[in-house]
């Protein structure tokens, strides 16, 4: 027997459904650590991929829409798409996705996004959502790496834009957020 760790136990979100008191309340247990680092259950092996290794500077994605590279898919399930992509230059067409809103998070590198609503430029750790049916085209500043997700359901902005109403957002005191949980369908504050 190994020492004693607390062990945090979410449903679908650490922050939107579980703070209550219903079924799918968050809860703590206590487990024995050695059990916890070295069982071979408890569910679907963790894998890893290097997108460093994936995307050299040679794999471009997107550019002539006809030759070359189209964005990888690293994961995806009946609701989402999770890819990957380096548009380093302007991307030879515009796309328009009707089935999905497009979460957008550049995790190197910056580009520009080009759309009928007006252009906006994300840098190294800042993201957007394309919502559903607005045409829009990359244009990168070099090379980068991009991490799009496509969810068919509309995806709603829980975060604060103000940096740190965000941070109070995240603070915890005695188990329980300071501020209230976040929930679908109420109106973010900025």
């Amino acid at each position: 027997m190994g020492k004693k760790v607390k062990e945090f136990v979410t449903y679908w979100g650490p922050s939107i459904a579980d703070w209550g008191d219903g079924p799918d309340e968050r809860f703590i247990i206590e487990r024995d650590e050695d059990l916890l680092k070295n069982s071979s259950s408890g569910g679907r092996k963790m894998e890893k991929l290097s997108l460093n290794d994936i995307l050299t500077p040679d794999v471009v994605t997107g550019v002539d829409m006809e030759n070359g590279f189209l964005p990888l898919v690293l994961f995806a399930n009946e609701d989402m798409i999770i890819e990957v992509a380096n548009c380093d230059r302007e991307q030879g067409g515009w796309h328009r996705n009707l089935g999905a809103d497009e979460w957008a998070f550049q995790y190197k590198g910056s580009r520009t996004l080009n759309s009928e609503t007006g252009p906006i430029t994300i840098n190294e750790g800042e993201m957007t959502v394309i919502p559903r049916g607005v045409a829009h085209q990359n244009v990168g500043h070099g090379p980068n790496i991009e991490i799009t997700i496509y969810s068919k359901k509309p995806l709603e902005r829980l975060c604060p834009l103000d940096a740190e109403k965000a941070r109070r957002r995240m603070k915890i005191n005695n188990g329980k957020p300071v501020v209230p949980p976040v929930q679908l369908g109420v109106k973010i504050e900025d």
